[in-house]
């Protein structure tokens, strides 16, 4: 360490891009009128991690982390002998101040008020409820530094433009962050951690009237809500003997799947690379829940084209049956006789186009009679009864009875269905 440190051993030191946000968020932590004793910083690359890890005294990993300002201004001392203050002063060429004057609070509050104002009127988004709560807590928590504030005010902006904000809507197609991020131009800074998604998310469950996510599943799932995938790659839907009519290299790798006698496992990537018509008009996909269905038809060679959900739909499932819904496919769906395998069936009849596949009063008791002879153990329905509107008096029989009926239970009768193309 030099004894008399001069300014440009400090900028040659710690002026690099890689701490331009450790600086910033210090010296906003420093000049609030009550300062801060912690502050949050986002390390979106490895070089940053690696900056303020030397700077902090100690490794940084992930997206971001929380920093101590008195161990700042220690780590900072041991390394010049000068304060933080004195080293912000020398970094940014002008003395910490303190906002303490109301008039110097309100004059910072308008300018964020005016600068996200004017984002949000870009991409016709002014005067929506949530609009004002989102400005008031982007002025007390956004913890967006201020040369950052016009450049993520319209990310932001741009981003909420391309979501479903309004609460009783659901999206019809999903994307997955990276692209939304990179449709910004700002590659990884939606990943969780960030400014740019923390000041979104909150203007996201702003307008859905929730509360914003803590937690990393949370705020994948307010993601999904809005049309935006947390990647690109998880979510798959399983699918067999789809009958692709392209001669691109995307439809026959499908179709040669097929022909070795293997279902294909499609995500979001796929349906992106996917060609816009994808079957035959007329064609009826069966859609079934539990994944012995497809196995048995993989196994048995029935070439009947199938689609399994695996339980609840994944987003990149309920994307495919809406491409596949406007190719003029008819969609039918079989699941579980119980409160979510219905709940499942709902949202698609509802939504998506689907109709119901041996989901009807008739088949139900059809089933517990057969249940019955062969003196099959049937589980007890739990859960709260769910309207069933493709036939009312299947929610009645169900709640009367209290039996549930799983898929396998029915899987020969459905092989029979696909085997000659029956169903009903």
């Amino acid at each position: 360490m030099s004894d008399e440190p001069t300014a440009d051993d400090v900028r040659r030191a710690w002026g690099g891009p890689e701490l331009t946000g450790l600086w910033q968020q210090a010296r906003e932590a420093l000049e609030q009128p009550k300062p801060a004793a912690t502050f949050r910083l986002a390390l979106p690359d490895d070089d940053s991690r690696r900056a303020v890890g030397e700077v902090y005294g100690r490794p940084m990993t992930g997206l971001g982390t929380r920093l101590n300002v008195a161990k700042l201004d220690e780590a900072v001392r041991a390394r010049f002998g000068l304060g933080l203050e004195e080293v912000l002063e020398i970094l940014h060429g002008r003395p910490v101040t303190r906002a303490s004057s109301p008039a110097r609070q309100d004059e910072r509050l308008e300018r964020v008020a005016s600068v996200l104002e004017a984002a949000l009127a870009e991409h016709g988004l002014s005067g929506r409820p949530w609009t004002r709560p989102w400005i008031e807590w982007w002025n007390q928590y956004g913890r967006v530094a201020r040369e950052d504030l016009e450049l993520t005010a319209r990310r932001a902006a741009g981003a909420l433009a391309h979501v479903v904000l309004d609460p009783e809507a659901s999206p019809r197609s999903w994307i997955p962050r990276a692209d939304l991020a990179t449709q910004l131009d700002a590659p990884y800074q939606l990943d969780s951690g960030t400014a740019l998604s923390r000041v979104v998310l909150k203007a996201i469950a702003l307008a859905h009237g929730v509360e914003a996510p803590t937690r990393e599943h949370d705020r994948h799932a307010l993601w999904e809500r809005v049309g935006v995938t947390s990647d690109g790659v998880s979510a798959t839907v399983a699918c067999w003997a789809l009958p692709l009519v392209g001669a691109d290299p995307w439809s026959r790798g499908v179709l040669d799947r097929t022909e070795l006698g293997l279902p294909t496992h499609l995500t979001h990537r796929d349906l992106a690379a996917a060609p816009d018509t994808l079957v035959p008009p007329g064609s009826v996909i069966a859609v079934c829940e539990n994944p012995r269905v497809l196995e048995a038809a993989v196994h048995e060679g029935i070439r009947h084209p199938l689609l399994c959900l695996s339980g609840r739909p994944s987003t990149v499932a309920l994307q495919l049956l809406d491409r596949l819904a406007p190719n003029g496919a008819r969609l039918r769906h079989h699941g579980d006789f119980d409160w979510p395998g219905v709940s499942i069936l709902n949202g698609l009849w509802s939504h998506h186009q689907v109709r119901p596949w041996r989901m009807s009063a008739a088949d139900y008791r059809e089933e517990l009679d057969r249940a019955s002879q062969e003196r099959l153990d049937l589980p007890p329905l739990i859960g709260t009864p769910v309207d069933t509107p493709w036939d009312p008096a299947l929610r009645e029989l169900m709640a009367g009875t209290g039996q549930a009926v799983d898929e396998e239970v029915t899987l020969v009768r459905l092989l029979d269905d696909l085997r000659d193309g029956s169903l009903h």
